[in-house]
């Protein structure tokens, strides 16, 4: 299907698709490519700088901690709280006394630091001393009795030594503010003595849930960035947006969120941050917004000097294949102007030279038609029936008798011999015999033309004279030697024509004479047949000769050759070797 629409193109549809993949679709590439490596590039540098974020945030949150489980230590470390708190388990005469003391000393720690909500002591005996400041209630936010020694918290508190138990956030009530969350930091009521690690109770400071918020909150402003706290379940345990409490992070409601987390080492949680992208790369979407407009712009700017281009540069070709179907429609005479100097000018000036070559091909073949109808015309007209022309010289011949004129008479019958051979069939296959004879018949009358100036002799093998070779080959050779090797001569010319077998295949004929002889360029041109227009009917061009080489090419192809050999006042060789087919005689 691609093949066949590539086909049907244009060149110049072509080319301009070619440039436009070749120029463009890099293009497209590289600012494709060049984006994912900046956004990612990018976003790596981001998770790089949170993970610092996290990490200041981490040691921020550990130094609130430690901050709160150092009132806890203060607490647990002063003494009137354990002697208050075994009294009060043992049942004190003056327990009531000892409560008030105690929750005054809670209550004095609990204005101590921001954030704290209550501070508590949970009991074996199962009794609370709390105070709360969101409630009056002596237990403030626990139960009693038997429901206190069953919870988690003092259960996990009484289990460890010199450490402190840190809860997750969790939904309580709130009277005078919105904050609805708090998490709870205890440890176990021992007596400081060695060896005595019985507890007493569990203290218990009760803290809002902004405590940690504001410790791991640093979000940058302009940018939807949330840093939340995540406890080892997935669950969001504190986070600037209290509707997030209780969700895992996948619920959190963001598009496109980059997530990083820092594990933190206290209580197993994490510290994970939620980025909106969109908001953090819009910067950066714009400038490859804007990049890609720009690439648009220089495409469609490509497009137009790629159209502009291709345009100029098959103009030229545009013109060639116009001037072909021109051409094709019959005017011949078209030409192609092209004033360039590439290789579409090449092809412009070879068509240009094609082009009048036919017209000139075309005019002569148009003249030589002209002529040869003109000439058979006059053949027509002059046409003389044959029987009319032997009647007449053979009355001639009786008349030459009858007044005793042998020789004239000997004449008449050579040429009516040479006349009756010449008409029938000249391009017929003949024998070497019938050649030869009448080879003799035309060297006889020659030789009372020229009063005997000149002698000839002919041989021949009897086993060549079966052989098959065309008709009056050998008439332009004698012709020439007697008009022109001859001219002037009156006697002591000597003509010498043989015949010999050279192979199973071939068979010479040498044709020797001792004339004028003639220049090694003319028998150069002879032999290769070079034809000069202006030597066409000029006595001495050759033309006769010529002819019959051309009719051995036709007759023979290349199965027979020749060669002239002269030399200025010694005389003139002519070989010819041609094929040797033997005839069989009826």
């Amino acid at each position: 299907m691609k093949r066949h629409l590539m086909r049907g193109m244009s060149f110049r549809t072509k080319l301009i698709a070619s440039f436009l993949v070749a120029s463009i679709l890099p293009l497209l590439i590289l600012q494709a490519f060049t984006n994912y490596q900046t956004g990612k590039a990018m976003q790596n540098k981001i998770d790089e700088l949170v993970q610092i974020n996290l990490m200041q945030t981490a040691k921020s949150l550990d130094s609130t901690l430690s901050s709160y489980r150092d009132l806890v230590f203060q607490l647990f470390t002063d003494a009137d709280v354990f002697k208050l708190v075994n009294r009060i388990i043992h049942d004190d005469p003056d327990k009531a006394m000892l409560l008030y003391d105690l929750q005054d000393i809670l209550i004095h720690y609990a204005y101590t630091k921001q954030g704290i909500r209550s501070i508590s002591v949970l009991m074996p005996t199962g009794q609370v001393i709390s105070f709360d400041k969101e409630s009056e209630a002596l237990s403030g936010l626990w139960p009693t009795g038997e429901e206190v020694l069953r919870l988690k918290l003092y259960k996990k508190a009484m289990s460890i030594e010199n450490e402190s138990v840190i809860t997750s956030p969790e939904a309580v009530q709130s009277i005078h503010n919105n904050e609805s969350y708090v998490f709870h930091i205890a440890r176990k009521i021992t007596n400081l003595q060695p060896g005595n690690t019985n507890g007493v109770g569990v203290l218990v400071i009760t803290l809002y849930e902004s405590v940690l918020n504001h410790a791991t909150s640093l979000t940058p402003p302009n940018i939807r960035s949330y840093n939340v706290l995540v406890d080892s379940g997935g669950s969001v345990v504190s986070a600037l947006d209290k509707s997030m409490i209780g969700m895992t992070v996948d619920q959190i409601p963001m598009k496109a969120p980059i997530l990083n987390t820092y594990k933190e080492k206290v209580n197993d949680w994490s510290i994970v941050n939620l980025t909106e992208q969109i908001d953090l790369f819009e910067e950066m979407y714009s400038m490859q917004r804007l990049g890609w407009i720009a690439d648009l712009l220089a495409i469609l700017l490509s497009s137009m000097m790629i159209y502009y281009f291709s345009d100029r540069l098959t103009g030229s070709i545009r013109k060639v294949v116009k001037a072909m179907q021109s051409a094709q429609r019959g005017r011949l005479n078209v030409q192609v102007e092209e004033r360039s100097r590439d290789e579409i000018s090449i092809i412009a000036t070879n068509f240009n030279k094609m082009m009048a070559t036919v017209n000139r091909l075309m005019l002569e073949t148009t003249q030589a038609t002209k002529k040869q109808k003109e000439a058979e015309i006059r053949a027509l007209e002059a046409q003389i029936n044959p029987h009319f022309l032997y009647n007449t010289l053979d009355s001639i011949n009786w008349m030459a008798i009858e007044k005793d004129e042998h020789d004239i008479s000997r004449m008449l019958k050579s040429l009516a011999q040479i006349l009756r051979y010449s008409i029938n069939a000249s391009t017929a296959t003949v024998t070497v015999r019938d050649e030869l004879e009448w080879l003799r018949q035309y060297v006889f009358l020659q030789q009372h033309r020229f009063d005997d100036a000149f002698e000839c002799e002919i041989e021949c093998g009897s086993e060549l004279l079966e052989a098959g070779m065309h008709k009056l080959l050998l008439q332009p050779f004698i012709e020439n030697s007697l008009v022109h090797a001859f001219s002037g001569v009156t006697s002591g010319g000597k003509l010498s024509i043989s015949l010999y077998r050279e192979d199973e295949s071939y068979f010479v004929i040498r044709i020797e004479d001792n004339g004028k002889g003639m220049a090694a360029d003319k028998c150069r041109m002879l032999v290769d047949c070079e034809y000069s227009a202006s030597s066409a009917g000029v006595a001495g061009s050759g033309l006769g000769i010529r002819n019959t080489f051309n009719r051995l090419h036709i007759y023979y192809g290349g199965k027979a050759s020749w060669s002239i050999n002269s030399e200025l006042g010694r005389g003139t060789v002519v070989l010819l070797r041609l094929p040797l087919e033997l005839k069989r005689r009826d």
